[in-house]
């Protein structure tokens, strides 16, 4: 069983890099995880491809922060 099965997970900066690895690596334990990130493109397609959500955001402007976080 996944070490974190049903958990929920918010990876902001999840179109590339570290983040979209931390992003692979918390949905193959099982978690619920939403990416957020400026590229849109790149994020919406790496969503698709692991099979979670994806929210444009830019972590810089606090108001895309409630918006995310509801």
């Amino acid at each position: 069983m996944p070490r974190i099965d049903d958990k929920i997970a918010l990876v902001t900066g999840g179109a590339c890099g570290l983040g979209a690895t931390i992003a692979k690596r918390l949905v193959s334990e099982g978690a619920k995880v939403t990416i957020t990130d400026v590229q849109t493109a790149a994020g919406q397609r790496w969503a698709d491809e692991l099979g979670c959500e994806f929210i444009t955001q830019d972590v810089t402007h606090e108001n895309q922060w409630r918006s995310v976080v509801a």
